[in-house]
């Protein structure tokens, strides 16, 4: 019985609308002069994990300490190669955080990985960036 659940579960949470997706390039929030840090989220339209990091971490992540040190800035998969990022390598997975020092990229977490964990990986990115 409890297998079942699980399954159902799953099925209902994978068909439920996380939160539209508003894939693109952000044009409110190109690069922050003042602030060296950026985490630019690349994600796709349709994408249900960019929905869920939409839900459940992006409105703790603007009100924490980490958002406040480095604003956040979403591109789109098919735009990343005409928002002038210079990334280490290619996006094959979204969503892909990517944390930039002026301009540059600095690290990344490929694929939604949770809130714990995120916050976890980003607090070790900005503490190991140079």
């Amino acid at each position: 019985m409890p297998t079942i659940f699980r399954v159902i579960l799953s099925a209902v949470l994978m068909l439920s609308p996380a939160a539209t997706s508003r894939a693109g390039l952000d044009t409110e929030a190109t690069g922050n002069p003042d602030r060296t840090f950026e985490l630019i989220v690349v994600e796709a339209d349709g994408c249900i994990y960019c929905g869920v990091f939409r839900r459940d971490v992006l409105p703790a992540y603007q009100t924490s300490e980490q958002g406040k040190k480095m604003p956040i800035r979403f591109v789109d998969v098919n735009d990343v190669e005409t928002g002038h990022l210079d990334f280490n390598t290619s996006v094959d997975i979204v969503p892909t955080f990517v944390v930039v020092k002026s301009q540059h990229e600095v690290g990344r977490i490929s694929g939604y990985v949770g809130p714990e964990n995120f916050f976890h990986s980003i607090n070790y990115l900005l503490g190991s960036a140079p």
